[in-house]
């Protein structure tokens, strides 16, 4: 993966996104269908946000980290 800015804002916008990605889940399963647009919104800041910190794959770096 190449160079990330600030590894603790690199590591602070991954866990949010895992954070973000349960809440989401747990809405799905709650059929709390009015939380998951404001939550997709959230999770798109995110991403990019990565971008900025050169994080290629979000969503890869949030799977990395749970395993």
């Amino acid at each position: 993966m190449g160079a990330m800015g600030s590894s603790s804002e690199a590591a602070e916008v991954v866990q949010a996104a895992e954070h973000l990605l349960w809440v989401l889940a747990r809405a799905d399963v709650e059929n709390l269908s009015a939380l998951r647009c404001d939550l997709l919104h959230r999770l798109d800041e995110l991403e990019r946000c990565a971008a900025d910190l050169n994080i290629p794959d979000l969503y890869r770096q949030v799977l990395l980290r749970c395993w």
